[in-house]
């Protein structure tokens, strides 16, 4: 009888585990690193596809790294889901890499078909994030975001290939300014979702956070803030 009612009992939840604290500001500063490798290395591709330069094939591996950094740092809070969104990082830089074949290529038809492909996958990404994260990473942000970073990037490819190194320079400050934000974008999202896994909070998100919540990473609020 004990072991019927076992059986028919529904199974229980468990309540995710948060991870262990970490400092706010050290995740802060981790995804402003991911980001400013993914433009650095994408820049390297460019003018390296362009320019014909030895090393673009070892520029293209470190640049593929970028997409298993970013699931490693996502891992320990979101678990296999990490590696979902890091599958569509890493199709997102091999689709920028077709792009710069076709573009040095000519080949219009496939630039037009890995383009499209491109701007679909930003979607996709921007969508999946919301769902991970609806709260702090909703779409509504995400995809004029991923947008703007692909507008930014194509626009330094273009001005590279055509010399307009003038152009080129302008749209990579333009990159960079994007960049930063898309870190951040990541970086306080996964602290206001996850408020316990960090220490330090308010010197990374200002006053804006939730009521209760002190910033050492405990549930309780006595004041005794790591970042005091």
């Amino acid at each position: 009888f004990a072991i019927a009612l076992i059986t028919l009992l529904p199974p229980v939840a468990l309540a995710k585990k948060e991870p262990s604290s970490t400092s706010a500001l050290a995740f802060h500063d981790l995804w402003r690193k991911l980001w400013e490798d993914h433009i650095t290395w994408t820049r390297m591709v460019i003018i390296g596809s362009f320019d014909d330069l030895a090393g673009n094939d070892a520029y293209k591996t470190r640049l593929i790294q970028n997409y298993v950094d970013m699931e490693d740092a996502l891992e320990p809070y979101y678990g296999d889901e990490a590696e979902e969104i890091g599958d569509l990082i890493l199709e997102h830089l091999l689709i920028a890499v077709e792009i710069l074949d076709a573009a040095e290529a000519g080949n219009t038809a496939a630039l037009d078909d890995a383009k499209t492909r491109w701007y679909d996958n930003g979607h996709e990404i921007a969508e999946f994030m919301s769902g991970m994260n609806p709260e702090f990473w909703p779409v509504s942000m995400g995809d004029p975001m991923w947008i703007e970073h692909l507008d930014a990037t194509f626009n330094e490819a273009v001005a590279h290939l055509t010399n307009d190194f003038a152009g080129d320079v302008s749209a990579y400050d333009q990159v960079v300014d994007l960049a930063m934000e898309m870190a951040d974008f990541f970086s306080d999202g996964v602290i206001q979702q996850f408020p316990h896994s960090f220490s330090g909070r308010k010197c990374v998100l200002g006053s804006g956070r939730s009521e209760g919540d002190d910033d050492d990473g405990d549930e309780d609020d006595d004041g005794d803030d790591d970042d005091q």
